[in-house]
């Protein structure tokens, strides 16, 4: 009975070390920019905070995003340089600025954090 648990539990954890983790990540061959919005100390996260991206050199924005409930938005993008805006949520101010400026290339995922201080 020992044997069994014994093996059981190896083919386990050699399965769990094995199978892929899930990530937030976009596909291979994409790129991303991540916007997280959190308030205090603890960082919690912000739901519903709205974000605005746009090309660096200029050009059309990209559709806006909202954060979910986790405080983070993670679009998929060209590769380049992004200028992430948000909205400020109402009850909160903003610790920094509304902007931030972001290069972004298959594999690497920037994050753009705003921090908040919510009554």
């Amino acid at each position: 009975m020992r044997r069994t648990l014994f093996v059981t539990s190896v083919l386990a954890a050699t399965a769990f070390a094995v199978a892929p983790l899930a990530t937030a990540e976009p596909p291979a061959g994409d790129s991303a920019v991540k916007v997280q919005a959190v308030f205090g100390v603890e960082q919690f996260p912000i739901a519903g905070v709205a974000a605005d991206l746009a090309p660096c050199a200029g050009g059309a924005a990209l559709p806006t995003v909202t954060t979910g409930n986790d405080g983070t938005v993670t679009p998929a993008v060209p590769a380049g340089c992004y200028k992430v805006q948000i909205t400020t949520p109402s009850g909160c101010t903003l610790d920094g600025d509304a902007a931030q400026q972001v290069t972004t290339m298959v594999g690497v995922t920037p994050t753009a954090t705003f921090r908040f201080r919510c009554a």
